[in-house]
């Protein structure tokens, strides 16, 4: 069976990384810091869509590396593999989505860094269907690669980071235009708020295919004192620090993540 190859129109778009989250960032720090978070060790408490199995199919793309993902991921850790989802479900399971994903009794870990077009792919991105695609060495660990895709069972999980959110800004903003991603969250954003000096929150916008977060407002959107306010899908609040100054590409660490 043939292999679907469903990203070589996407390799141009890296930077539509999106899960761009605002977050308690309070300068240019490495990438992953030694902040720790005391519930790092948790079980997770949390109850609802997703956490219990829910029937997908998987197919791989052999081309899958780090110049393809949408969802800038430096680093991905626990041994989780990347992963797309199909263009109608983006929404349901945004980028940041970690993903436990059983076939045959066979089980990994994958963290949904991506999208699969429906343009070039409808036989598998229909509206009602829940359709992933993986790594070839992903795909491997499930099935032989002669199946070309599987039916599986999947459930959301927590993304067992011991590290923070980081903000990285997106280029070309501006004192009128904002926009940046998140990385590393526990669980995948719901909504995204920013504060300039002091003001009210004001809630910002997701691109519905490039999963961007951004502000298009008044001045001060670079220079200006902003907090951010993250929630996840799960209703966690996180109210961020103060960040006085963001630059094009400037990578920020938020200090804080979703409890677990």
């Amino acid at each position: 069976m043939k292999h679907f190859k469903l990203f070589f129109s996407l390799k141009a778009v890296v930077c539509i990384a999106a899960l761009w989250e605002l977050c308690s960032c309070s300068g240019l720090d490495g990438i992953f810091s030694d902040d720790k978070d005391d519930s790092s060790s948790k079980e997770s408490s949390f109850t609802g869509k997703y956490t219990e199995p829910t029937t997908g199919t998987v197919t791989f793309y052999e081309g899958y590396d780090a110049t393809s993902v949408a969802y800038y991921v430096p680093q991905i850790e626990n041994g989780f593999y990347k992963c797309a989802v199909s263009e109608p479900k983006l929404a349901e399971l945004p980028p940041g989505t970690a993903l436990e994903i059983t076939y045959n009794g066979t089980t990994i870990n994958a963290l949904i860094t991506d999208l699969c077009p429906s343009s070039e792919n409808s036989k598998w991105t229909s509206q009602s269907s829940y359709f992933f695609d993986l790594a070839k060495n992903a795909f491997t660990k499930l099935a032989d690669e002669k199946l070309g895709h599987i039916d599986v069972t999947f459930k959301m999980i927590p993304y067992p980071t011991k590290s923070n959110i980081f903000f990285q800004a997106k280029d070309g903003i501006n004192e009128w235009w904002l926009a940046g991603r998140f990385y590393n969250m526990r669980y995948p954003l719901k909504k995204v708020e920013i504060s300039i000096d002091g003001s009210a929150y004001k809630q910002m916008t997701r691109d519905s295919v490039q999963n961007n977060w951004y502000k298009i407002d008044g001045q001060n959107l670079i220079s200006g004192k902003k907090k951010f306010r993250l929630t996840d899908v799960y209703g966690q609040v996180i109210e961020t620090s103060e960040i006085s100054y963001v630059s094009e590409m400037g990578t920020y660490n938020c200090r804080k993540n979703f409890e677990y």
